[in-house]
């Protein structure tokens, strides 16, 4: 079991030079997510038939591998599911909302990201307090156009990396996030994708 310092770290390191986080929401995503630079691949698609290659082909080019959870078709949303995605599937981290499940994937070995949703200062105030109670790696705010108005009291109140994903739909949304304080944008948009890897050509 890793510790949630390593897994922080982890995710931190993975993010600093390569930001933009590719999201596999649908089959004709994996082969360019593959010929991206990204370090961190979301797969928000897919069932129990499929996890197991697009992991193996994931991991091979280099990459880490986070399910999230909850969009998986055949998989419960409960312990034995995390299990069977450490054990069997082999994947480096998983992306949920459920919360009673974070501590048990970190149990497992895998790095655990939070997905919140962020709509007002209620659901941020309820978001904190779960943030509070589940501990997880990072956590994963939606939209993530929100982050720039919502980072000082994230700040304020958690130390913890920040993802900012939905809604992020041009070169001046991703600075904007990343200039307040997001370690991270996760985004199927092919255009941001594409700016990270001209970045890394220069």
């Amino acid at each position: 079991m890793k510790n949630q310092n390593t897994n922080m770290k982890t995710i931190s390191y993975a993010l600093k030079t390569k930001p933009v986080i590719t999201s596999i929401v649908s089959d004709n995503d994996l082969e360019p997510v593959l010929r991206t630079a990204s370090n961190i691949v979301f797969l928000l698609t897919g069932n129990i038939f499929t996890l197991k290659g697009i992991t193996e082909r994931v991991q091979d080019a280099g990459k880490l591998m986070f399910v999230h959870l909850d969009l998986m078709e055949g998989l419960g949303k409960d312990a034995e599911s995390v299990r069977y995605l450490a054990e069997v599937i082999n994947v480096d981290g998983i992306v949920t909302t459920r919360s009673n499940l974070i501590q048990f994937a970190q149990k497992c070995g895998l790095i655990s990201i939070q997905r919140l949703f962020v709509f007002d200062s209620v659901s941020l105030d309820n978001s904190i307090r779960i943030i509070k109670s589940s501990k997880p790696d990072a956590i994963e705010v939606l939209p993530g156009i929100v982050v720039p108005r919502v980072m000082g009291k994230l700040r304020q109140e958690i130390d913890l990396p920040v993802i900012a994903g939905g809604l992020i739909s041009d070169l001046d949304d991703l600075k904007n996030v990343l200039d307040h304080g997001a370690i991270g944008i996760s985004t199927s948009s092919k255009e941001l994708w594409k700016w990270q890897d001209d970045r890394e050509k220069k």
